[in-house]
């Protein structure tokens, strides 16, 4: 969806749009993502900062080392709202990264949840990613999914948004029994290279464990540990281009539900299942019971705070780069409200 602006900034927008086209982040809201400006984490972590659009060439915080470690989820600490984020990946293993938040600890689980946009006319879900980078090492989760109605997708997977690289385990509701294991390079939309896997049960009764086994020369999924697919670097190489289409690029953890059945793309739809049934009340969960995190090659450095850039009292609303009004008090304009996780084509 676009996102929204209201009040003075929208007349700035519609009186200014030539002149101030080329407009930057400022020093009180240094940190640009989808064309909106802000101080906070939402817009600072790495990855989801755009550092060509923001204000300065340190604005965007520097990556978090990976850490070996394992998150049970048995602290509300252990999942926050990414605006709750002071910049420590010590304190807070998981952030929540769309609002309204559906991602939170409790009974000793990540429940994420998702329910219906009537504005939308599709479920709005959750997004909860790593505070830490990864890149290289294996990652275990216990999942129980969503996967109880067609067109809910559950996702766990390791991905940069900036380059476009990601390894994956999905569900799609109309698969219950089933788990999906993709890869993708460069933001190279190829799904022909999904594998599906039946795990033996009901995904969403019963808690699996999923296992991404990450080299720079191999990709080794697994399930319950019981390796169900390998994929070798060697294997990937593109003569044509003289590359090798295999992910390597440092990224994060994320967990996801969405809703792929109204999604409005007919690809997607098929795939997930269609359409996604809605009452008044209805909600999905997906539950990740724990998380296993063991670094691998250069990722193995003692975590460390992303650069955090003092608290300041001016103005540090949330401007779109095209309109950003250096005097216009923080209440006249609305923080944007994200959709769907990781939206599928």
């Amino acid at each position: 969806m676009k996102l929204s602006v209201f009040g003075a900034a929208a007349v700035l927008a519609a009186a200014s749009s030539q002149v101030l086209a080329q407009s930057t982040c400022n020093q009180w809201a240094p940190c640009s993502r989808e064309g909106y400006c802000d101080s906070n984490a939402m817009f600072c972590l790495w990855g989801l900062c755009d550092p060509v659009k923001s204000f300065n060439s340190t604005s965007c915080w520097q990556p978090e080392a990976c850490a070996t470690q394992t998150v049970n989820f048995d602290s509300a600490a252990d999942a926050i709202p990414i605006k709750a984020y002071s910049g420590n990946p010590s304190t807070n293993a998981f952030l929540s990264v769309f609002e309204p938040n559906h991602a939170s600890v409790a009974n000793g689980n990540l429940e994420m949840k998702m329910t219906y946009d009537a504005a939308q006319k599709k479920g709005f879900g959750a997004t909860a990613t790593a505070s830490h980078t990864f890149q290289y090492g294996r990652v275990t989760a216990r999942v129980k999914t969503a996967s109880v109605a067609p067109g809910v997708v559950s996702a766990f997977i390791i991905r940069n948004d900036q380059t476009g690289d990601e390894i994956d385990f999905e569900w799609v509701g109309k698969d219950p029994s089933e788990v999906q294991t993709n890869y993708y390079f460069n933001n190279v939309l190829d799904y022909t290279k999904m594998v599906r896997y039946n795990v033996g049960g009901n995904t969403a009764a019963e808690y699996h464990d999923y296992t991404m086994d990450w080299s720079a020369e191999a990709l080794v999924w697994l399930v319950d540990g019981k390796v169900i697919r390998t994929l070798n670097r060697k294997d990937t190489f593109n003569p044509a281009t003289n590359t090798y289409a295999y992910p390597t690029s440092k990224s994060r953890i994320s967990f996801s539900i969405w809703d792929g059945g109204n999604s409005g793309a007919e690809g997607t739809q098929q795939w997930a299942g269609f359409p996604t049934p809605w009452g008044p009340n209805t909600a999905y969960q997906m539950f990740v019971d724990n998380v296993q995190i063991s670094c691998g090659g250069d990722s193995t450095h003692p975590p460390t705070s992303p650069s955090v850039s003092p608290p300041v009292t001016l103005p540090s609303s949330v401007y779109p780069t095209s309109v950003y009004p250096t005097s216009l008090p923080s209440s006249s304009v609305t923080p944007p409200k994200k959709c769907i996780p990781r939206p599928h084509y």
